[in-house]
């Protein structure tokens, strides 16, 4: 399993868990871009190989209606899924099947990747605690590395977040 793995902007978030979380997977090879300028990106998004997870963490947002979201990469640069659209495209055709974006806000993005036809899409829904967006990234990837289909996974690991919900009220419904 391929994964390009985008750490993006992260002032006032640990996303270095994230990394830990998605090192520790079995039977991967793993490209992370550290906070890396569009062109970077853009390019490992052409990679001949391909790729079969497309992973962001990091700061995003989505517009008024949910119909656009954005992905802070560092700094300076944040990106559109219509910023991206040749090179997702071309990453789809090329074996991508699933998008991670483990960042608050992300229905925008999921509507904007609809229409690149990719396999499955995980976003989260409103601002999420970080303990919150690492818990359930780390419930899913064991579920799905263990050989669960990836509604099980998803589904097993929103459902463990509950244990949560003391502390983070609702947290089971973010992912």
């Amino acid at each position: 399993v391929r994964i390009l793995a985008i750490l993006g902007n992260s002032e006032g978030i640990d996303i270095q868990e994230d990394r830990k979380i998605l090192e520790q997977l079995p039977g991967t090879e793993i490209v992370f871009l550290v906070q890396p300028r569009r062109f970077e990106l853009d390019k490992y998004l052409w990679d001949k190989q391909g790729w079969d997870i497309l992973f962001f963490a990091g700061h995003g947002t989505s517009g008024l209606e949910c119909n656009t979201g954005k992905i802070y990469l560092n700094q300076t640069e944040s990106l559109t899924i219509t910023q991206l659209r040749n090179a997702l495209k071309t990453a789809i055709s090329r074996g991508l099947q699933l998008a991670i974006f483990n960042c608050c806000d992300g229905l925008g993005l999921a509507k904007e990747l609809l229409s690149l036809n990719i396999g499955q899409t995980i976003v989260m829904r409103e601002p999420v605690p970080d303990v919150v967006a690492q818990s359930f990234l780390k419930q899913f990837l064991e579920a799905f590395a263990a050989g669960e289909s990836l509604y099980i996974a998803m589904r097993q690991a929103r459902e463990r977040l509950q244990g949560l919900e003391s502390e983070y009220p609702c947290a089971s419904w973010i992912p």
